[in-house]
């Protein structure tokens, strides 16, 4: 392809056609050198010269740049800054999905193209993709997507220029070799043949008047040349400035299939990577990871971390600590940018020291949004703890919020005047790196007496297990807890006693700990069996389970037949409802079981007690459906767990068994409603203690294990 064509193609007749103006309007020695110029060829060293400036971006943590279209993953605009909009702070924690309803989004390649655009304000987080998305059209526009001359204009570069904006745009096309840049640019502003793009408002320091100085500049730039398309990129806590006729829009968090695009391009062919990356990322543990995941620049983290073991480290706090100081640090240094701090003199250790603070509080109170004045006075009477050396004695609590959400995007702007963290994984990072610096005052013993059995604990009990140098006395703080839940329940007790005493004489290869929760499963088994035992519509007294299935469905089908669906589904569903505790139960019985032996041979057949219990607790569900069985259970999701064990083989020929195994264990235990839900609960936390286990560091891991489902007492 010859320059000419490519210049053709990517839009050179704009250049050449105000050229003219310009040529007609010299005069002397300047009007030949005019019409003399090489217009295709000057296109086509700006085409290169963009290319070689925008075509490839460095990502944080990355030792080689990327190549900028083969990773985009198009942006999504929302049509209303969030933070503009004006919500009841009690509406929103009792629905947070009241702040997206009602907004629009539309594509960012598209918008640029609609006429509303003419001026467009993009507002966004730290990291959402603001510079790179400008980039993208300006690379689009070179290469002829746009009609127009694209003009990509660093903010913070400019000021630090010392010249005016025009001069400053002018010198940029000085790879063309024009006789006068300054009036070329001038002519095609003025028709309205370019685009300009303006990135990073909030990069320019407010030192000596200079951001004010700048909204100025460019506000009177607009005026001057309406014709021209604007975009100025900033983030959203720096928007205490008015542009006129200029539409306010905001930059959307990624959506799932914005994820899938994105780690599609980043690993390229490699479709393994790509494909386990996709299936670790949506694992129920793996819930914070995803949330990152909507920030682009997040997302490249974890794609990096990701990308040499193709595994997320087990302990996920690794991945907290390298996003939170990304933002903290790393992302502002990278590029060389030097923020105003209202805050200098506040270390970085002070400024996760109060972060971590706020989070506990508003955690522990579960506060997720906050009132501005309530915050501001939480970040004051933090600061004024501190000595003189560490802060100014005048302390602006609005000043300081400002600068950390518009430095470091942790504590963001949720609708007008109500904040919250960027992200509850941070909330929760932070609470749980709170309880870890405090310990030495009783804020383990507070996290483990009150929140033990509160769900919305858990990933903090995680990440305090993950943070902690030595954990030894926060689980025998952990243990003491979980005994203490069923201690006063005599039947209970001796359930517990039975199975200690199976572990202690069965002859096997595996831990007591992993016998005594197998044993322990029995009778939860046997009560589960005999909820499912009741449901029939026409028959009775159902010795297997594979058949009650089999009949139930028949039935089913026969009462719809019959236009009896609504008798047959409402008396199927409250046979299903009395087995939600049992069904819970044993869920989280057969998930300790595999927590303990994860590597427990499925295919034992014999016919000993011992080898039905390992039948029926690690061969009850099929390696599929234990793994959406095991996420249903945590959630709660008894329908989905009913559903799958309805569907399961396996399961269903354990469950038939389970009168062998009460006839052996010589008991016949029957419980009561609220006995079922202490027993679910006494399953669940033993549960958590051994995943907080994997995640921490211990003196005596095998010691800490053993101790698990012990009678109280032992």
């Amino acid at each position: 392809m010859t320059i000419g064509i490519v210049a053709a193609s990517a839009g050179a007749w704009i250049w050449k056609n105000y050229g003219k103006a310009v040529t007609d309007a010299a005069v002397g020695a300047i009007k030949e050198k005019w019409e003399e110029f090489k217009w295709n060829e000057a296109a086509e060293r700006y085409r290169l010269r963009i290319g070689e400036l925008y075509g490839t971006l460095r990502v944080l943590g990355s030792p080689t740049p990327v190549s900028l279209e083969g990773i985009f993953t198009d942006v999504f605009i929302l049509d209303r800054p969030t933070a503009f909009r004006r919500f009841n702070i009690t509406r929103l924690r009792d629905d947070p999905l009241a702040l997206t309803a009602g907004n629009k989004r539309i594509s960012g390649l598209r918008l640029i193209t609609l006429p509303g655009a003419h001026r467009l304000f993009v507002l966004g987080k730290p990291g959402a993709g603001k510079t790179t998305f400008l980039k993208y059209i300006t690379l689009q526009a070179v290469e002829g997507k746009l009609d127009k001359i694209p003009i990509f204009v660093s903010l913070r570069e400019w000021m630090g220029s010392g010249l005016d904006l025009l001069p400053f745009i002018a010198r940029q096309f000085e790879i063309c070799a024009f006789p006068d840049a300054e009036r070329f640019i001038e002519e095609v502003l003025k028709a309205g043949q370019s685009i300009v793009l303006f990135d990073g408002l909030d990069e320019i320091s407010q030192e000596g008047n200079q951001r004010a100085r700048s909204v100025r500049a460019l506000s009177d730039f607009s005026k001057q040349y309406h014709s021209s398309q604007c975009v100025i990129t900033c983030r959203i806590a720096a928007t205490d400035y008015v542009f006129e006729k200029f539409n306010y829009v905001e930059i959307a968090d990624f959506v799932d299939e914005q994820v899938r695009v994105f780690v599609h391009r980043w690993f390229g062919d490699n479709c393994v990577k790509r494909d386990k990356f996709l299936e670790e990322v949506t694992k129920e543990e793996n819930r914070g990871l995803r949330e990152l995941g909507r920030i682009p620049l997040l997302l490249s983290l974890l794609c990096l971390a990701f990308d040499e073991t193709m595994k997320f480290p087990q302990r996920r706090v690794e991945v907290y600590e390298e996003a939170l100081d990304a933002l903290l640090k790393k992302w502002d240094a990278a590029r060389n940018i030097q923020r105003d701090e209202i805050y200098r003199k506040l270390s970085l250790g002070r400024k996760r020291q109060m972060l971590a603070r706020i989070a506990a509080e508003t955690f522990e109170q579960g506060d997720y949004f906050l009132h501005q004045d309530a915050l501001e006075a939480r970040i004051v009477d933090y600061l004024k703890r501190l000595p003189p050396t560490d802060m100014d004695e005048d302390i602006d609590g609005e000043a300081v919020l400002k600068a950390i959400e518009a430095q470091h995007g942790i504590l963001v702007e949720r609708a007008w005047r109500v904040y919250s963290f960027s992200h509850l994984t941070f909330q929760e990072y932070y609470t749980a790196k709170y309880i870890v610096d405090n310990a030495a005052n009783g804020t383990l013993e507070r996290l483990i007496q009150g929140h033990l059995t509160d769900d919305r604990w858990r990933e903090v009990f995680l990440l305090t297990a993950s943070l902690l140098d030595n954990a030894d006395g926060f689980f025998t703080m952990f243990r003491r807890a979980i005994e203490g839940l069923i201690s006063d329940d005599e039947t209970l007790v001796r359930i517990l006693q039975w199975a200690h005493r199976q572990a202690t004489t069965a002859d096997a290869t595996l831990k007591p700990v992993a016998i005594r929760s197998l044993y322990f499963s029995i009778p939860l088994a046997r009560r589960v069996a005999r909820a499912f035992e009741s449901i029939h519509i026409r028959e009775r007294a159902l010795n297997s389970a594979s058949s009650l299935i089999a009949t139930h469905h028949s039935t089913i089908t026969y009462a719809r037949e019959h236009d009896r669906l609504r008798a047959a589904e409402h008396d199927l569903g409250v046979h299903l409802r009395k087995a939600r505790s049992p069904a819970l139960a044993f869920a989280h019985a057969v998930s300790l079981t595999h927590a303990l032996e994860p590597d427990v041979d499925h295919g034992r057949g014999h016919d000993s007690a011992l080898d039905l219990a390992l039948d029926l607790a690690c061969r009850s569900c099929s390696p599929g459906t234990y793994a959406y069985f095991h996420a249903a259970s945590l959630r709660n999701d008894v329908d989905r767990m009913i559903f799958l064990i309805q569907n399961d083989l396996a399961y269903q020929r354990a469950l038939a068994r389970t009168l062998v195994l009460e006839r052996e264990s010589g008991s016949n235990w029957s419980l009561s409603p609220k006995q079922w839900k202490k027993v679910t609960i006494y399953l669940k936390t033993n549960l958590l203690l051994t995943e907080c286990l994997d995640m921490a560091y211990v003196s005596d891991r095998s010691g800490v294990e053993e101790n698990l489902l012990l009678p109280p007492g032992i």
